[in-house]
């Protein structure tokens, strides 16, 4: 009964697909349209796409890949740089994508969240890290995560941002009434000396984390996150370097952190929109 069920969820997964595939062919000029069409029937020729969810899928990527093309006033051969039959073989040969959990770009979200709301709290030694709030704040983050994967695969374009506004909106809410209601459960000190040691070797690993994905991609998403890593640790070993603690509990200290936690936070926006860029750029 179960397996039954699971089939029947996995046939409805891809007739929803289809749909969006039939709704998304209709946004194609009559040249592209055929193009797109004899495209289908070669890649449906492949021993790779034998498995209609992982053909689909392929599709509507590919397809939204296509249709930004034609917008941008390319047409559909001239962006994936051949005819039907070529692509389709070169389609073919291409190894399938990695599982979702093998994918480091799934680090970025927790990283931004953990550098805009669980690093700037501590960088004052005096501050401690509440794990039990912690622990509960990455949990709700992660659901939310769950549910936005799980949207971003079932709706269209508009769906996808009613949802992740929805689910942001809710997650704020529930963040703020975690904050207020949870009891100071697990209170942890970065200390002068541990606290420094701590936070410079978390900045390492990260940094050597994105320079080796890096290497592995060109256009990771991981080093965006570089810049407000290294801003927000700066910060911190300034509020535990003695020629510079008492500075920092001073409202002069209090702006520095605040302009310091602003600009990491743009620099994540402004290296994030080059990578992205970089992204759109099709692959030559």
């Amino acid at each position: 009964m179960i397996f039954l069920r699971r089939e029947l969820t996995i046939v409805a997964r891809i007739a929803t697909i289809i749909k969006q595939n039939a709704a998304m062919r209709q946004q194609l000029n009559p040249e592209n349209r055929a193009y797109w069409d004899e495209l289908v029937e070669r890649l449906r020729e492949q021993s790779k796409y034998a498995d209609e969810r992982l053909l689909q899928r392929d599709l509507r990527d590919l397809l939204n890949e296509v249709v930004s093309a034609q917008t941008a006033g390319q047409t559909a051969a001239d962006y994936l740089g051949g005819g039907p039959a070529t692509v389709a073989i070169a389609l073919g040969k291409m190894a399938q994508p990695r599982p979702w959990w093998q994918n480091w770009d799934w680090l970025v979200p927790l990283l931004i969240y953990t550098l805009g709301t669980i690093l700037p709290g501590v960088i004052l030694p005096a501050v401690p890290l509440q794990l039990l709030l912690v622990a509960i704040q990455y949990g709700l983050f992660l659901i939310a995560m769950g549910l936005g994967v799980w949207l971003t695969r079932r709706f269209t374009d508009r769906g996808r941002l009613v949802g992740w506004l929805v689910i942001i909106v809710g997650l704020l809410v529930a963040m703020s009434l975690v904050a207020r209601l949870v009891p100071a459960r697990g209170l942890v000190y970065l200390t002068r000396v541990g606290g420094s040691i701590t936070l410079i070797i978390f900045a390492l690993v990260i940094t050597a984390l994105a320079w080796w994905q890096k290497r592995q991609q060109p256009n990771a998403w991981l080093p965006a996150v570089l810049g407000s890593l290294w801003i927000t640790t700066a910060l911190a070993l300034l509020a535990r370097f003695p020629l510079t603690s008492g500075l920092m509990v001073t409202s002069t200290g209090n702006l520095l952190i605040g302009v310091g936690t602003i600009l990491g936070d743009v620099s994540v926006l402004i290296i994030g929109w080059h990578i992205w860029q970089a992204r759109q750029q099709p692959a030559k």
